[in-house]
């Protein structure tokens, strides 16, 4: 079982996290919860997910401190922030299928000021895949992350 950490300080991170290198590229799950998450609203947890623990990021109680100390993360091209559907729901920014910016984006920027880099978002890349493929799923029914994880073809772990 994988050990799950509550973070209200930087110092519970891992420190290839806080400290982004070249030298040792990381891949982390990525996601946010929040009310009414965009530019307005409030975020209040990010979770990190790493081969060895899960980071549960205490937006509220860590505040500004904490995600400065985690933006040049957020930010890096050295470390691959995998999530699923990062596009915004209620509204859609899209351009060429590709989402421009989204709610955690939104409060991400328009609260701490981090723009995000380096995302790979599972859902999108579930689309563009099907699509080469010569199917396609509607834009108005996207694939949701339980039943991403129940096709065979790519994960078929449920």
């Amino acid at each position: 079982m994988v050990p799950i950490h509550i973070v209200t300080h930087a110092s519970q991170l891992p420190k290839e996290f806080l400290f982004p290198s070249s030298k040792n590229h990381l891949i982390v799950g990525f996601d946010c919860e929040g009310v009414q998450l965009c530019h307005y609203g409030t975020l209040c947890i990010m979770q990190l997910a790493f081969l060895d623990a899960i980071y549960l990021v205490d937006v509220i109680q860590g505040g500004e401190k904490l995600m400065k100390a985690c933006k040049p993360a957020l930010e890096s091209s050295f470390i691959t922030k995998v999530i699923h559907d990062c596009k915004r729901d209620s509204e859609k920014y899209l351009c060429y299928g590709l989402t421009i910016m989204n709610n955690i984006m939104q409060a991400l920027y328009f609260h701490f000021g981090i723009k995000l880099h380096n995302v790979m978002d599972t859902q999108i890349a579930y689309s563009l895949i099907e699509k080469q493929r010569g199917r396609r799923r509607s834009s108005d029914n996207p694939i949701s992350f339980i039943a991403l994880l129940s096709v065979p073809n790519y994960c078929g772990t449920i």
